[in-house]
């Protein structure tokens, strides 16, 4: 329709409120939508609601550096930010950030991204077994940290065979530049 579905909007949006949007009276048993539809939509929404706390489980975060879909800032950045403000220095979050990666690694096989991304799975396949590792026989988790990784480089389309030289592991130890930090509640990432 022209209106781009105004009538629906309008029901989704008093569902959320618990109001008729239109007339601002509060839904009752017998309103379209009704008062129980709103109650459940809002009981839904308060299940999935971020609060960042974590209450102490040990958790290994991954994210891209080169991911355009998923801004750092505005996912795993945020969230560990978000979570040392909750959990302040009892949080045992760890955050991997892996610089010339992004999360479709099935794109790496077409031209131009083969020479230009590194495989995020690596590291996912290294952070399951670290998270593994801690869960069983209590090794630590890595430190917060940049990875630093090496392209392909070469022609797109034919970019040379990966190698380790490419994708590091992450490290136990890394060195202090690579290494993530707060001051108060702000994560502050190494370039």
């Amino acid at each position: 329709v022209a209106d781009f579905s105004l009538d629906a909007a309008l029901c989704q949006r008093a569902l959320f409120t618990g109001t008729n949007t239109v007339t601002g009276a509060a839904l009752t048993a017998v309103s379209t939508p009704t008062k129980a539809q709103s109650d459940a939509v809002k009981a839904g929404v308060a299940e999935v609601l971020l609060n960042g706390n974590l209450r102490g489980k040990p958790t290994l975060m991954l994210g891209g550096r080169s991911d355009a879909l998923l801004p750092l800032n505005n996912s795993e950045r945020a969230y560990a930010a978000y979570n040392r403000s909750v959990e302040g220095a009892n949080s045992k979050l760890r955050y991997i950030e892996v610089t010339n990666a992004q999360h479709f690694d099935s794109f790496n096989a077409f031209s131009g991204f083969d020479n230009r991304f590194v495989p995020l799975h690596t590291y996912f396949v290294q952070a399951m077994n670290s998270m593994y590792a801690n869960l069983k026989s209590g090794v630590a988790l890595p430190p917060s940290q940049v990875v630093r990784t090496t392209v392909r480089g070469g022609t797109p389309g034919a970019a040379p065979a990966i190698t380790a030289a490419n994708v590091p592991a992450f490290s136990a130890s890394p060195a202090a530049a690579d290494l993530m930090g707060f001051n108060g509640t702000s994560l502050n990432v190494p370039n």
